[in-house]
């Protein structure tokens, strides 16, 4: 999912979470965790293109075709997994349960929307053991193309 629609989906939980808890920390935390988390696609882009920055590149968002390695290691379910059993701090509630909530609407609109992904492609632990190997992780084996 591109991220506009990333940012109108994190709003909408932000509201939510607002509504039901009434902590305004909490739906800020809530909208940008749901957006924010894809600053990861940095490390993919520098893997792929070095640090030249390129409007081309960045907006194709396939960087995986160009390095061969798929990172993204802040898309995890097992992060959001650790992130909710150690915020567990009856205070923190509206926050724990928005970012969650946000954060886990992030992930699964990127595997609907994304069917060159595997089912397993946002598990960190299953990235890991194929090396980020895009070619094992992706459905879609990436074209292989030249660094431009």
């Amino acid at each position: 999912m591109r991220t506009l629609g990333h940012i109108v989906s994190s709003a909408g939980i932000g509201l939510l979470t607002y509504h039901r808890y009434k902590s305004p920390g909490a739906a800020l935390a809530s909208f940008f965790a749901g957006w924010l988390i894809d600053v990861d696609h940095v490390v993919d882009y520098v893997k792929a293109h070095g640090w030249k920055p390129s409007w081309f590149h960045i907006n194709e968002a396939k960087h995986e075709h160009y390095s061969g390695k798929l990172y993204l290691l802040l898309h995890s379910y097992e992060l959001l997994a650790l992130f909710f059993i150690l915020c567990r701090h009856p205070n923190k509630r509206a926050y724990r349960v928005g970012i969650t909530l946000s954060v886990l609407t992030h992930l699964i609109l990127d595997q609907r929307c994304n069917p060159c992904r595997k089912p397993l492609t946002y598990f960190l632990a299953h990235r890991m053991h194929k090396r980020f190997n895009a070619l094992e992780i992706l459905s879609v084996a990436p074209t292989t193309r030249t660094k431009s």
